[in-house]
């Protein structure tokens, strides 16, 4: 998992004002600030100084996140040069492990996994180690750079970066999702590295949509078995806890790629914003104690912006405009949206930031809803629902 220990920074004095909305053009700056000059992105700028080291490392999973924004903004300038940096320096030069993965099948220690973290340059790192078997992380790939061929035909040929989609798959079926457990999405250990539904989802995703682009070779046994074990955990996220922020995912961006019924993803996001929601961002699940502060875990900013594109996906736009809303409503007094807040609004500590993952949702979600926002003093979803802590910085009607 990503590190438990870090600076205990308190970034805004209590009582201080913070800014209330966040602008496109100022989530592009912290984005901006990721990039590093070989194009690939950090998951926290370099120079920030509110930053578990580790940080500074390039993940698949955020940077693809973070080239969803550059997609979401029809910037396919931009969209391009990160995806051919994520190729070049990252999936093609360390295919090799796919290859053996494809020869050997499972191995011998996870050193053996494609890795989920990279350097600056595209290296692999070898220290701090930790969760190196991440379905999902491959599984988004595959997804990922399917959608972005069929979309924009990135690829530059067949027998490299197309090819590279297949052996993505032959990966997944050799080390054999999904009957082995993974860190999944949170990069877990001990009893939470398990079969999880998020992972399994992200393997079935791509298989769907490579096959919309000519991806010839899909296993019958990983197909089969993908789609029965997403029957299977009916909408739980694992067996060590049902409800995760990570199911989310199902429903955006994966859900039109998923045969899972519209009523299960609609419960998963009642059910994760019920149990999960809280005053500035979603917790992960309720177990969590990575950065735990004030007798807790800490609430994920990245969960409003979630929140509002899967109640958009969902249909219900008006709630995905109150959750836009709330997103912008946290940003700190430099305009940054960090990783999480503290449990406890009243204690103003925040770790790592800004998240580049953070403010690409926060570009997605404003494109997708129309860029518009909600009344600031209202404290209660569309549907009702009412929040039983006040929002930070904003005054609730009486």
């Amino acid at each position: 998992m990503r590190m438990r220990s870090g600076p205990d920074v308190p970034q805004v004095a209590a009582g201080e004002e913070a800014p209330t909305s966040l602008s496109v053009t100022g989530s592009l700056a912290q984005i901006e600030r990721c990039r590093y000059p070989t194009g690939l992105y950090s998951a926290v700028p370099a120079d920030s100084q509110v930053i578990i080291d580790v940080y500074r490392s390039v993940w698949i999973r955020d940077t693809i996140y973070t080239l969803l924004a550059f997609e979401a903004l029809d910037d396919l300038e931009r969209l391009q040069a990160g995806v051919y940096a994520l190729l070049d320096r990252v999936l093609l030069r360390w295919s090799y492990r796919l290859d053996w993965r494809i020869v050997e099948g499972l191995p011998d220690n996870e050193m053996e996994y494609l890795h989920p973290r990279y350097s600056a340059d595209g290296s692999e790192i070898y220290t701090e180690l930790w969760g190196l078997r991440q379905d999902d992380a491959v599984g988004l790939a595959i997804w990922a750079l399917s959608r972005w061929q069929e979309r924009y035909d990135l690829f530059r040929n067949d027998y490299e970066d197309f090819h590279l989609v297949q052996k993505l798959i032959w990966y997944c079926d050799r080390i054999l999702v999904p009957h082995i457990p993974d860190n999944g999405i949170w990069e877990e250990e001990g009893p939470t590295k398990t079969i999880h539904l998020s992972s399994v989802a992200a393997v079935a995703a791509g298989l769907t949509q490579a096959a919309r682009i000519g991806v010839k070779d899909i296993p019958d046994r990983l197909h089969h078995d993908t789609v029965l074990k997403l029957q299977e955990l009916a909408g739980s996220e694992s067996d060590h806890h049902a409800t995760d922020l990570a199911l989310l995912t199902l429903v955006w961006p994966l859900g039109d790629h998923l045969p899972i019924p519209r009523a299960t993803l609609r419960d998963i996001v009642q059910r994760v914003e019920d149990e999960l929601a809280g005053t500035r961002g979603v917790v992960r699940y309720h177990s969590d104690t990575y950065n735990t502060c004030h007798d807790g875990p800490p609430e994920w900013t990245m969960g409003f912006g979630f929140l509002a594109l899967a109640w958009n996906a969902l249909g219900e736009r008006e709630r995905g405009l109150w959750y836009l809303h709330r997103l912008e409503s946290l940003v700190t007094d430099t305009g940054e949206l960090p990783e999480s807040w503290c449990r406890d609004p009243q204690h103003h500590h925040y770790f790592n930031s800004p998240l580049c993952w953070s403010h690409a949702l926060h570009i997605i979600a404003a494109q997708a809803l129309g860029h518009h926002t909600v009344d600031s003093t209202t404290a209660s979803p569309p549907s009702g629902r009412r929040v039983t802590v006040p929002l930070p910085w904003v005054q609730e009607i009486p």
